[in-house]
């Protein structure tokens, strides 16, 4: 995999999310669920350390970023 497709820490993902406004509203399976009122709800791999690239690229589509997007937010925050 390239440099454009590399995993990133769940926990770094989670931080992202709250800092756009999604709560953890609960534990489904290994998946947990991330809500936000009016907006689709993001599944994440809760029991993993990183997330790998498919996994965030499916999501920045829900969220409507790209996943350079994502990763300039974790370069800086993470």
């Amino acid at each position: 995999m390239g440099e454009n497709y590399r995993p990133i820490a769940t926990k770094c993902f989670e931080n992202y999310l709250k800092s756009i406004g999604y709560n953890h509203k609960r534990t489904t399976g290994s998946h947990d669920q991330w809500t936000k009122a009016g907006k689709r709800t993001i599944p994440v791999w809760g029991d993993e350390k990183q997330l790998p690239a498919f996994h965030l690229k499916g999501n920045c589509k829900t969220l409507g970023i790209t996943l350079s997007d994502l990763y300039a937010w974790a370069a800086l925050n993470c």
